[in-house]
This record gives C-alpha cells, structure tokens and sequence, in this order.
C-alpha cells in the first residue's frame, strides 16, 4: 500500500520554524533590507571606544526587536575613504562581511548578543566624510528631556495589553534598556509643580551645553537648576504648597531635605527661631556662672567684690586661682574659690559643670578637678 503524501514529513519541526521566521520577521521592520549581523563588521574609525549597557540593549531587542536600521557602508567605499584600513577590511570581506557599520555599533554587538538571525539595514554608498557624518548623526539626535521621558513612561505604563494587565516599573525598564531607579525617578518628576520640572529641564539643557544665558539686564539673574535626582528623592515628595513656599524663598535647600522626611500632612515651614539645628551650640561668650551656694556646715561666703577679677583659663598659661577673702576661722578647709566654669564639689555632690570654651579650657578644668589617678584612668577611657 503506498504511503499517503505527508506522512514522512516532521510536523512539529515545520511549526516550530514557521513560528521563528513570524518570529523574527515580528523584531524587524518590514520593507527594509536585512543581512545576518555576521555579515557586518564594526567601523575601525568608530569614534565610541567602549560600548556601555549592551546588556541591557540585548534583553529590549530580544522582546521588541530593533526599531532602526544600522546605518552600513560597502566594503570598496569604505577603503577608498580610508585606505590605511585596507587590509583589516578585506580579511573580513573574505569572512562573508557584506558592509561596514557607519552608525549602529551598540546596535550591531546587543544583536550578536540577542541571537538575532536579522537585522535591518541602510546602505550608503557617498559619503563625504565619515567622521563628519557620525558626529552630526551624534548631535542631530536629540533625546527626550526628562519631563518628556517621564510623560512618556507615565503612558507606558498606564498601557494595557488585550488581558488587561499593565507594566510594571521593572518590567518597562526591561523592555527599554534601562533601571528601574531610572524609570522611578523620571516618573516622581511629574510630582513637581511647574516651575520645579522647568528646574529640571533646565539643568538638562545645561547639561547638553542647549541653555543659552539670558539677554540684558536680567542675566545676572540667576536661573534654577535641579538634577534630576535631587528633584526625585527631596522636592518631589513635598506637597505642592511647600514646593511653592522653596520656589518663593519661603524655605531653604537644607529645611526642604528635612521636610521632605516628614509625611504630607505633617509638613510645614520650620519656625525661623534663629537658633537653627544646633541650638545647643553657640559662639558666644558664656555669661560668668553664680557662686555656688554655701554648704550648710560654712558660713556664707562674702560676695566677690568686682574689682577682684577671677582669672579665666587661656590657651597659653595654666588656671592661676585666686586666695580667698574670707578671714574668718573654721575647722573646716576653706572652700576652692569658684570659678565660671567650675563648682565646690563635695564627696556627695557631682564634681563640677564644664564650660567648654576651647580644648584647652576643657584640658585645664579637667586638671583641677581630678586627681593624677583618674586623670590616668580617663585617659585610658578615651583611648580604648
């Protein structure tokens, strides 16, 4: 009995090819010509030394294929334009290359990365210069300011697909080759009032050396600039109206990152009490300390008359004390006579208060308040 046509044919094998050349014929543009990316060698006058996030690169064209056609140029044109590559270019005419990449390389190594088995192509075959060329391909493409790349991922995600399921923020950055910190922070710039993303935008045209100073007398006005990730991470988790009192002055850089802290319906201007963070902490001269009360067991002291000065400690003699005024007689040892920045001191009572003027002060008082044995112990305190 003769077999039935088909009956020797690998069904599932056919299937499988026909889905990889939907597949692939899916990741390239249609109407465009195509070769194998072994068929293309890298130019070796391309000015792009190190060639960064192909990784990443690889991974988008993989899931999206590559939207732009690689820029190539015929092997015979390329050595006339530069004939000392001659050689390098006919050993790899002689590997099957077919063109030399103009523009595309980054494109041309995620590709050889991605396992592409197509890439679409733009065959030019008079160029004046390709130096001149690859720089104004450089210059002539113009990105997306942040404010712009924020918008659009915004509507990227909000996107749905047939299922009704969205993106996530990891899974858009996967897909356009980038981080996901990336994609957060363009998308908290949309938090920011109007004046704080011109900030942004701005500081970008900077950047790209496009912001021009302004004309007249307001160019000695100056303009806000604010990266992009200090407008992420601060100003855009401040409410609108605290972003608006940081525009009008009404808050500072420094209360802003603090504020920012805080949750929305706790923020608020800090009061200017002029004290500032460190209150605790001032250059001023302190005011001279009160005498010490008396203890009960000693009659009261007589009060320092003014025109006998207690000697303050400098940094460059020791404390000299002063001898007491009082002539009564007691049993008791006449008290240390007090200083501003020290106290009588009792076995039951603390020690003494420090005021800390300087290092050397803080040395000398230490000095007269402890003994050589717990100077030595302090010291090993300090040093362990």
């Amino acid at each position: 009995m003769p077999n039935k046509p088909g009956l020797t044919r690998d069904l599932a094998a056919e299937r499988a090819a026909r889905k990889a050349a939907s597949q692939q014929a899916r990741l390239v543009p249609q109407g465009l010509p195509t070769v194998r990316p072994e068929q293309l060698m890298s130019s070796p006058e391309n000015g792009r030394k190190k060639l960064l996030k192909i990784d990443e690169l690889a991974d988008t064209l993989r899931t999206d294929g590559m939207n732009t056609a690689m820029t190539v140029i015929p092997p015979d044109v390329y050595v006339e334009l530069y004939p000392q590559h001659r050689e390098a270019v006919e050993a790899r005419v002689a590997e099957g290359v077919l063109f030399v990449v103009h523009h595309g390389h980054r494109r041309l190594a995620a590709a050889l990365k991605a396992g592409l088995t197509e890439v679409p192509i733009l065959v030019r075959r008079e160029v004046p210069s390709l130096r001149i060329a690859a720089i104004q391909e450089n210059l002539q493409r113009m990105g997306l300011n942040p404010i712009e790349e924020a918008l659009e991922f915004q509507g990227a995600l909000d996107e749905k697909d047939r299922t009704g399921k969205g993106l996530s923020q990891r899974e858009l950055a996967k897909r356009v080759g980038c981080s996901q910190t990336y994609v957060s922070h363009r998308i908290a710039l949309l938090r920011l009032v109007p004046a704080l993303q011109q900030a942004v935008i701005d500081h970008w045209l900077k950047e790209q050396q496009l912001l021009e100073a302004p004309e007249g007398p307001s160019n000695s006005e100056a303009r806000l600039l604010l990266p992009v990730r200090e407008a992420a991470i601060v100003y855009s988790r401040l409410r609108p109206d605290m972003q608006e009192a940081f525009m009008g002055g009404e808050l500072s850089s420094a209360d802003a990152a603090e504020v920012s802290k805080l949750p929305a319906e706790q923020q608020a201007i800090p009061a200017n009490d002029g004290v500032g963070d460190c209150g605790a902490i001032t250059t001023r001269e302190p005011e001279t300390a009160p005498l010490p009360e008396p203890r009960a067991s000693e009659p009261p002291q007589a009060t320092a008359a003014p025109t006998a000065p207690q000697a303050q400690p400098t940094a460059s003699g020791p404390r000299v004390p002063q001898p007491s005024t009082n002539t009564e007689t007691s049993t008791a040892p006449a008290p240390e006579p007090a200083t501003a920045s020290t106290s009588v001191a009792t076995a039951e009572e603390p020690r003494g208060v420090i005021v800390v003027r300087s290092v050397e002060d803080l040395a000398l008082s230490i000095a007269d308040l402890l003994d050589e044995p717990e100077i030595e112990q302090l010291k090993a305190l300090l040093s362990a």
